[in-house]
């Protein structure tokens, strides 16, 4: 008997075998890791099949930052491409008459000051000395049944224009009244405007004979005499102002109430 060795005998032809049927299918560039990839798994590669299978992911990060890169670019440039809204203009007052005393500048001025409750709504002239006369007792009868804020402007007779807005309507009161709202101005020649300080609560007080807009230690920072005639401006606490007119004392020449809204 003869021993397998593993050797070939000398003088045999080794058989020729029939090609496997199943040849395609048992194929290595069959297999699923080779179709996506395009690679034989066989061969000194064959080993490294985590590297293979990472191939098609970081081709497809590839692909999808490329695209993302796209729609970036495209977004920046439709991001430059968009118009930048202008900002919006303020809505100037508008008067169901001329004023006396304010002219197109002063009144385009004291609008950006005004409560925004007030914006859009038309300034109606509720008194003005050259109508109704110099007095206070008429102004006051003047607005009887107004409710809305009252911007009072004046004319002294050195031309200095000033005044006060009042967040309701000037009346006859035993105290003072009104909210923080209430300030007063001077053009001198630029508009100058006095907020409320917070300091104090003295905003408006009515009587017969005088017409008072701000307080402290005994002085007022607007005051008017019962004939709209003669009149008085101090520093006062109430809104830090200074002296409305160039002098402590003035002397009325125009006089205007407007019932804002």
């Amino acid at each position: 008997m003869y021993r397998h060795t593993g050797r070939q005998c000398p003088g045999l032809a080794a058989p020729t075998l029939p090609p496997c049927p199943q040849l395609r299918t048992c194929s290595p560039a069959s297999s699923p890791q080779s179709i996506a990839t395009g690679t034989p798994t066989a061969g000194p590669t064959a080993g490294r099949g985590s590297e293979v299978l990472g191939w098609p992911s970081q081709m497809e990060d590839a692909l999808s930052g490329e695209d993302g890169e796209e729609e970036e670019d495209e977004d920046a440039k439709e991001g430059a491409a968009a118009p930048v809204p202008d900002p919006e203009e303020p809505v100037e007052p508008q008067l169901t008459e001329a004023s006396q005393v304010l002219g197109t500048a002063e009144i385009r001025q004291l609008g950006l000051h005004l409560p925004p409750r007030v914006t859009g709504h038309p300034w109606s002239l509720a008194f003005s000395t050259s109508r109704d006369g110099f007095s206070l007792r008429r102004m006051y009868r003047q607005m009887e049944g107004c409710s809305g804020p009252v911007l009072l402007v004046l004319r002294d007779q050195e031309g200095q224009i000033f005044g006060a807005f009042s967040s309701s309507a000037l009346r006859l009161s035993k105290g003072f009244y009104g909210t923080g709202e209430t300030f007063l101005f001077s053009f001198s020649p630029q508009l100058k405007v006095f907020k409320w300080t917070g300091s104090n609560s003295f905003f408006v007080k009515g009587d017969w004979d005088s017409l008072m807009m701000g307080s402290s230690s005994g002085q007022f920072g607007l005051w008017l005499d019962g004939d709209l005639y003669h009149g008085r401006s101090h520093p006062c606490a109430t809104f830090n102002n200074e002296v409305l007119a160039r002098q402590e004392q003035f002397h009325i020449r125009e006089l205007e109430a407007w019932v804002l809204g």
